[in-house]
C-alpha cells in the first residue's frame, strides 16, 4: 500500500452509528487531525478546523466517528521525568502457587508499578517500574514486589538510555 510504503499509520475502525457499525479506514485529514491533537491534545476544534483550513463540523464530525470507533481517546498523560522518576526497570516476574492474573492484579494495586502484562515464555509477567532514586528502586524490587504473595522470583533490569517509548498508543 502507498501509506505503509511512506511509513505512515493508517488505521482500520468501525464506526458505531445506533445499530449498524460501518467499517472504515482512516485518511490524511483523519491522520493530521490526529497528530494535531498529539501536539496538543487541548486545542479546541474552531482553532484546529481554522489550521487545517476545513470547517468546524467536519472536525466535530470526523473526531466524533473516531472516537465512537475507540480509534482516538484524548487523555492527560504524566511525564514521568518531570515527575522526578528518573529510573524505569523492565521485571520479569515468576510466580508459583497462584495465578499469574490474580498475582498481576495485586502487583498492578502499587502505585510505582505502571505496567503489567500477563506473559508466555520465561517470565509469567512483565511489570515496569518507575522510581525517583536507586535505593527506591531496590527497596521497591526487595521488600515490596518481592513479597507480593505468588512472587517467586524476579528478574529486574535496568533502563540506562530510553531509545523510544510511544505513548500514542493506548493498551490492548
Amino acid at each position: 500500500m502507498r501509506a505503509e510504503a511512506k511509513g505512515e499509520r493508517r488505521g482500520r475502525g468501525k464506526a458505531q452509528n445506533g445499530r449498524e457499525a460501518a467499517e472504515f479506514e482512516t485518511d490524511d485529514m483523519d491522520e493530521r487531525i490526529i497528530a494535531a491533537l498529539r501536539q496538543n491534545g487541548r486545542i479546541a476544534n474552531r482553532d484546529l478546523a481554522r489550521d487545517m483550513g476545513v470547517n468546524e463540523a467536519t472536525v466535530r464530525t470526523r473526531l466524533r466517528r473516531l472516537e465512537e470507533a475507540n480509534m482516538l481517546r484524548v487523555v492527560a498523560m504524566r511525564d514521568l521525568s518531570a515527575m522526578g522518576f528518573e529510573y524505569l526497570a523492565p521485571v520479569g516476574v515468576q510466580v508459583k502457587g497462584r495465578s499469574a492474573a490474580a498475582v498481576g492484579e495485586d502487583l498492578a494495586r502499587i502505585e510505582r508499578v505502571i505496567t503489567v502484562n500477563v506473559a508466555i515464555g520465561t517470565h509469567d509477567l512483565e511489570i515496569q517500574v518507575v522510581a525517583t532514586s536507586l535505593s527506591e528502586m531496590q527497596e521497591l524490587l526487595t521488600e515490596v514486589i518481592a513479597k507480593v504473595d505468588g512472587v517467586a522470583r524476579l528478574f529486574p533490569s535496568l533502563a540506562l538510555k530510553v531509545l523510544k517509548y510511544n505513548p500514542e498508543w493506548a493498551p490492548l
